[in-house]
């Protein structure tokens, strides 16, 4: 009998409700946006293409479902009454008969010309690391944040099934796969909840929709054809019981996610493995016709969609798709470099190439050509030889752009948060990465998102020595590479800052120089016959009060130059700086909580302090010779501080409870007020 089972909670076991949902979640979408649309699109093809038979083109059809396509009442019972606990947390309403009241409908996933889960169903343990054998089974239903993936696969975090739970209102996914290797048919399902409480008995989060457990205690799947049939007219699978692959079914998905979306997630993250025939996908969705993305009509459906998306995840343009055609013509013909990196540090010079081809590459950029190169690099392995990596770097200059225009890509997935240097404008580049060592070590530093190289990931250490630096060289080597064959600028360029200091004079001194075809002694001739106008006497304007910066903190106390006003509050925003964007707004409770996080020290005198959200705080001044202080912040990271005088608490303010008053708290004990 088909059911849900959910472990009783031991005693000694530590008490953890899951989060690893979090981490798929993009920052700052729009109102009526789905914040996973991205990770759901890349998890799911990036695992399709991982199970490739290499039989043909892989593919993967996308169906989301409305309400009105939900399996009848009785059945929806019988799939999630037993769910109606752990959601509590959730306010998710059930009706009597165990429905839960949700609006909204389903996905569809279903991939084909893929092996399905192989291995062994019964598998309870980690298998011997030398096996052959893949254990899909075991490695997609039987593990959390743990991978059987290897260097080759697209993913490696062991988290990217957890897109399809994410993207369920009730948490769940149920998944019915065809094994290439002896054509069974296995049907499961799983949910990730919560500790949750059932008859007087505690429960763990995660549970198991299966055909009951055997002596063990092992959840089976369910084989029996009657279930399996029925399972597939419920949710209208298009898998024939004798295609091989895996459908995944995620119920009551969340009402943000749409097809719009969806389809220019597919066109941005996917868009090579598509031109090169290796990947097909349909789409089928109610706020959009259906859609099928194959090597001939992705350009034509990129000119249809509307690029309204993020900047952030290239969602704002379309991918430069004949562009990427003729890279792909001559990635053939790249040109080869030495192999860099032996002795030192990879570095991109005229000396990287053989004699004569460095000049032909700088003309080729000049002439606005394609330049195409192969860059080989020395990989240090903490034990054995070297590898030898590669990857392929294509530029070509547009001086009728205005924008620079650079896409990165492992293995054929987009690496989204990858670009060239803004002050390359009017530069098109493309770098593709084949599997290979490289490959590997750049997949090992992208974290469970996949959506940058970082080189604070620990994962490489284990394979690789002195990485870093050649992960940082893979980051910007579009940059180095146009760096290396633009020639050294010997004439004055006066427009050169112009985007970033240009005042419209038409009578001034810029417009003569506009005009004026002489020496450049001529022209700062014409210059200065117009004086500057004089700015004027600006005066200073201090605060009274002072933010003074030290190692892992800072604090705020009186500006004795000035008075102190009359009931003098202050509002403190706190977030780690960025290179790009507004710090403020990009803010994570990973990264500390107010309130929240234990390693934060809080000290201060003659001053109450509310919580107003994670990273905000609100400091009433109760006297003059005021001192506030936070200490425990990453040392390592530079902290952006906003001081903002309130007049009135905030709504936020005034409700919170988390208050401590500082009223004579001795300057090296800890305040814990807020903790």
């Amino acid at each position: 009998m088909t059911q849900w089972i959910f472990e009783r909670l031991a005693g000694a076991a530590v008490r953890r409700d899951p989060n690893e949902t979090q981490l798929f979640k993009t920052e700052q979408t729009e109102e009526g946006e789905y914040a996973g649309t991205d990770a759901l699109v890349r998890e799911i093809l990036q695992n399709t293409l991982d199970a490739a038979t290499g039989d043909g083109p892989v593919r993967l059809r996308l169906a989301l479902h409305s309400a009105s396509d939900l399996p009848p009442p009785e059945r929806l019972a019988a799939y999630f009454g037993r769910l109606r606990e752990p959601l509590r947390r959730r306010e998710i309403d059930f009706s009597p008969a165990d429905v839960p009241l949700l609006p909204e409908g389903f996905l569809v996933c279903e991939d084909f010309g893929t092996r399905g889960l192989g291995g062994d169903p019964l598998l309870a343990k980690d298998p011997i690391p030398s096996s052959s054998q893949r254990e899909d089974f075991f490695w997609f239903w039987r593990n959390i944040g743990r991978s059987g993936k290897t260097g080759d696969d697209l993913g490696r975090w062991g988290l990217g099934k957890t897109v399809y739970r994410a993207a369920s209102q009730v948490g769940c996914m149920l998944g019915l796969t065809v094994r290439a290797s002896d054509g069974r048919e296995l049907l499961m399902g799983q949910a990730v909840l919560g500790i949750h409480e059932r008859d007087g008995v505690e429960y763990v989060p995660e549970g198991f929709w299966c055909d009951g457990v055997n002596e063990l205690g092992l959840p089976l799947p369910i084989e029996r054809p009657d279930e399996l049939e029925r399972f597939r007219r419920e949710w209208r699978l298009t898998r024939a019981p004798d295609q091989p692959g895996l459908s995944v079914v995620v119920p009551y998905v969340a009402s943000e996610l749409k097809g719009a979306r969806i389809l220019q997630a597919i066109c941005v993250h996917f868009f090579l493995p598509i031109l090169r025939g290796e990947l097909v996908v349909d789409l089928v969705a109610p706020d959009i016709p259906a859609v099928s993305l194959d090597s001939e009509s992705i350009a034509g459906r990129c000119r249809e969609i509307v690029w309204d998306g993020p900047k952030r995840t290239k969602r704002h343009v379309a991918p430069p798709i004949d562009f990427i055609r003729e890279c792909l013509r001559a990635e053939a013909n790249a040109v080869p470099t030495r192999v860099l990196g032996q002795d030192k540090l990879p570095e991109l010079s005229p000396d990287a190439f053989e004699p004569g081809v460095f000049e032909g590459l700088r003309q080729a950029l000049a002439d606005e050509r394609l330049v195409a190169v192969r860059v080989r690099m020395a990989l240090p392995r903490r034990r054995g030889a070297d590898a030898i990596g590669e990857l392929c770097v294509f530029v070509r200059r547009r001086p009728d752009a205005n924008q620079v225009d650079t896409y990165f890509c492992r293995e054929g997935m987009t690496i989204t948060k990858l670009n060239a240097s803004a002050r390359f404008k009017g530069i098109r580049g493309f770098v593709v990465v084949e599997p290979g060592p490289l490959a590997q070590l750049l997949g090992d530093s992208e974290g469970p998102a996949h959506e940058d190289w970082d080189t604070s990931e620990e994962r490489p250490n284990r394979i690789w020595s002195k990485w870093k630096g050649r992960v940082k060289f893979c980051r910007r080597v579009v940059d180095s590479m146009v760096e290396m064959l633009t020639p050294v600028q010997t004439r004055s360029d006066f427009d050169l800052l112009s985007d970033f200091f240009s005042i419209e004079r038409p009578a001034g001194p810029q417009s003569a120089m506009a005009k004026t075809a002489g020496t450049i002694e001529e022209a700062a001739a014409v210059a200065i016959e117009e004086p500057p106008p004089d700015p004027g006497e600006i005066t200073p304007r201090p605060h009274w009060y002072r933010l003074t910066g030290r190692r892992g903190g800072f604090r705020i106390v009186r500006n004795a130059d000035n008075p102190v006003p009359e009931n003098p509050r202050l509002r403190v925003s706190v977030a780690y700086d960025l290179p790009t964007g507004n710090p403020l707004k990009r803010w994570s409770p990973f990264d500390f909580d107010f309130g929240r996080s234990p390693e934060l020290r809080y000290r201060g005198a003659k001053v109450q302090v509310r919580r107003v959200s994670g990273n905000v705080l609100t400091v009433q001044i109760d006297h003059e010779m005021f001192s506030f202080s936070i200490d425990g912040f990453d040392p390592h990271r530079d902290l952006l501080v906003r001081i903002d005088e309130v007049s009135e608490p905030t709504a936020e303010a005034a409700e919170s409870p988390e208050t401590s008053t500082m009223d004579e708290t001795p300057e090296s004990e800890s305040v814990g007020g807020l903790m």
